[in-house]
């Protein structure tokens, strides 16, 4: 599958979309470009980035990029095992868990429309489990995320089921030969049956049984999430792939980017710990500062 779907899903939720020699760019968040799609390593010209600095509202891009390039040692978040299975899986506490978790849950694909509505309080639950504030536009944007992903080749959403309860569910894309969980959230008062195990195994297995799959995909290391997001993934079979991120500043800002603005932004990001701005900018600007 081509890059379109993915393009056409992030246009629906309004995002602003260019392309360059490399790879195409969106605003995923007002002034700052991620590139697509990331499961390429991309090395972008000076002329490139400048172009594209000068020409959008651009006060910074992220990529990935291969480890003989200019960025901060990182990685993509993989499992490649086309025989993966149980033994797959942690044996001192993720495989049981994912026993118990698929004795106590049906794991089924759902209808986008369907997540839309059952899925809203899941979201809430893990925003607060991770310390974020959910807004009053949440509900909203959800059911707009969930609408951008309707009717699209590529796009799946899978749930963990008990009865008609919607324990946990993920929203994945395939690109290639990747297949990509893009989001993943989780009711609170099922996590102890174990849910995420459960889904995560099912889905795994099934997609490296596809000949047309030769990777299950988390994306790249987060710049802001804590470390035991990433520890569950490795208890279940998930391996790091080496790789730089890379983030450049439009020139005009960079001047402003050291060590003084850091420290007013984590202060910011402290005094209001549950905004994702603050939290997010806070990772940007560290890793910039931390691989140059």
């Amino acid at each position: 599958m081509q890059p379109e779907g993915y393009l056409e899903f992030l246009a629906r939720q309004g995002h602003r979309i260019v392309k360059t020699e490399s790879c195409y760019w969106f605003n995923a968040q007002p002034g700052f470009y991620f590139y697509f799609p990331y499961h390429r390593l991309i090395t972008p010209g000076h002329e490139e980035l400048k172009r594209l600095f000068k020409g959008e509202p651009c006060v910074s891009v992220r990529y990935f990029t291969p480890m003989d390039q200019i960025g901060k040692e990182s990685f993509m978040i993989v499992c490649d095992d086309k025989n993966y299975d149980l033994t797959s899986v942690d044996a001192q506490t993720a495989r049981r868990q994912t026993r118990r978790g698929l004795e106590n849950f049906e794991i089924r694909q759902i209808e986008f429309k369907q997540l839309a509505t059952l899925g809203i309080s899941l979201e809430h639950d893990t925003l607060v489990r991770q310390g974020r504030a959910p807004d009053r536009h949440e509900e909203r944007k959800w059911r707009l995320y969930c609408s951008a992903a309707e009717g699209l080749e590529g796009f799946e959403a899978w749930g963990a089921f008990t009865g008609k309860h919607l324990a946990s569910f993920m929203v994945t894309y395939q690109m290639e030969d990747h297949y990509t969980i893009l989001h993943q959230s989780s009711a609170t008062e099922y996590l102890p049956l174990y849910p995420n195990n459960a889904l995560v195994y099912y889905v795994t297995k099934l997609k490296l049984a596809l000949t047309d799959v030769n990777a299950v995909s988390y994306g790249p290391q987060s710049l802001d999430a804590p470390p035991s997001l990433d520890t569950f993934k490795f208890r279940m079979g998930f391996q790091k792939r080496p790789m730089k991120q890379t983030i450049a500043f439009n020139p005009i800002v960079k001047p402003l980017i050291n060590g003084f603005s850091l420290q007013c932004i984590k202060l910011l990001s402290a005094s209001i710990p549950k905004s994702d701005v603050f939290r997010k900018l806070e990772g940007i600007i560290r890793f910039y500062r931390e691989a140059t």
